[in-house]
């Protein structure tokens, strides 16, 4: 089956639904990873670990899961997530000891950076042009629908932990299964079997031949874009980290759960418009604006901090704006870090701003824990302010990429 058509077909909604579903379990498996830290006891000296535990296992994921991509193509490193997600899962269930535990987790979150990573690539090769931007959004967008779910289920105050394990479970014997066969009606990625020379030129399926002969677009050198990918994904990364699923416990004890909640369900939300726009808007002017608003309501909020303590309107008008703009630089950093490779290195490439992002983010959420609340919101300031230097400068150096160009476009490399 071959995806041949510029305009949207049956087989590109496929594609898209499968895409979707893999984002949404994702985020969903990597919050409840958290939640499976309360099946057993943990020595008191290894809890630290635990809290840097999944994002060490997401940054290995997609770091071995790139150049797998590259080598034996889109499809079948899902295949492979896939076989991890039921191991990982299985084993979680059956966890009961904290060796155990640390186990599943690791492969569940081998699992969930390595599927991200194949799902964030082949969005750009799988879908035409004039609506490449606007599925990539779409998908990546998913992701807070799932963290939504996870915090739903956190709210819903399941304290067993039988019942805990039976949500779990039923994800596994519902959506694996799914996945599974929704994945086997799709396609291998076109630009990936044309990198590798499995298709000869003469034998390009039309979807390609029109795109390629569309006017080049130089890029700035390699190194330039793989600094700026890390560091605007750094940026949101422990951003993110430090000012929603960490901030809460410091202010509002008791509202942890649902701001992450409203962060999930109002960054979906205006997620879905900001994605319908994708395509017509500069990618490099949407980063731009969207960094700046987040530096600029971070700002805002700790300049108010002590008074929105006891004005809670004022404080969520504040966060939902900024889980908003928040949500815009994420879809937007994203969809840049992962689409501005050749075809043949793209994977890699991906992978390696991630690790770079993720790991970088790892030591500042474990150190950050043991500042004063003063630092530790300067902190997060000046994480959002390198994001924003780091746009600029792409706004300034950088090359187009969004506005209905291929990603053919920059193939000559």
């Amino acid at each position: 089956m071959m995806v041949r058509y510029e305009k949207w077909s049956r087989i590109h909604a496929l594609i898209f639904t499968v895409f979707s579903i893999s984002t949404t379990i994702e985020a969903y498996i990597y919050s409840i990873a958290y939640i499976a830290s309360g099946w057993v006891s943990v020595p008191r000296a290894l809890i630290a670990l635990l809290s840097i535990w999944p994002p060490l296992w997401l940054l290995i994921g997609g770091a071995v899961m790139g150049p797998i991509s590259d080598a034996i193509g889109r499809k079948r490193s899902l295949y492979l997530s896939l076989i991890m997600y039921v191991v990982g899962s299985v084993s979680l269930i059956l966890s009961i000891n904290y060796a155990l535990l640390l186990f599943s987790i690791a492969i569940l979150m081998l699992a969930v950076g390595g599927e991200y990573n194949t799902v964030m690539i082949s969005s750009h090769e799988y879908f035409p042009s004039s609506i490449r931007s606007r599925a990539v959004y779409l998908i990546l967008n998913f992701t807070n629908f799932g963290g939504a779910l996870a915090t739903a289920l956190a709210l819903a105050n399941i304290t067993s932990v039988v019942l805990q394990k039976l949500a779990l479970g039923l994800t596994i014997l519902i959506i694996i299964p799914v996945l599974y066969l929704l994945r086997s009606l799709i396609p291998e990625s076109q630009y990936w079997l044309r990198a590798r020379k499995v298709i000869p030129e003469g034998q390009w399926p039309d979807l390609i031949k029109e795109e390629g002969n569309r006017t080049s677009v130089m890029l700035p050198p390699l190194s330039v874009r793989i600094v700026i990918g890390g560091l605007i994904g750094w940026s949101y990364t422990a951003g993110f980290t430090l000012m929603v699923l960490t901030f809460g416990p410091y202010y509002f004890p008791n509202l942890t759960n649902w701001l992450i909640f409203t962060f999930s369900v109002a960054s979906f939300i205006s997620g879905i418009p900001v994605s319908m726009f994708a395509d017509k808007v500069s990618r490099k002017l949407l980063l731009l604006t969207s960094s700046l608003g987040s530096l600029i309501t971070s700002i805002l909020i700790l300049s108010l901090i002590s008074s929105l303590v006891n004005d809670q309107y004022i404080f969520w008008a504040l966060f939902i704006l900024f889980s908003i703009l928040v949500n815009t630089y994420f879809l937007t950093e994203d969809a840049l870090k992962s689409e501005y490779w050749v075809t043949r290195r793209r994977g890699s490439y991906t992978a390696a701003v991630r690790v770079m992002s993720l790991g970088g983010s790892i030591p500042v959420i474990f150190l950050s824990s043991y500042l004063p609340v003063s630092s530790y919101l300067v902190l997060a300031t000046a994480i959002f302010s390198v994001g924003f230097a780091a746009s600029l400068t792409w706004y300034l150096i950088g090359a187009e990429t969004g506005k209905g160009i291929s990603i053919s476009a920059w193939e000559h490399e």
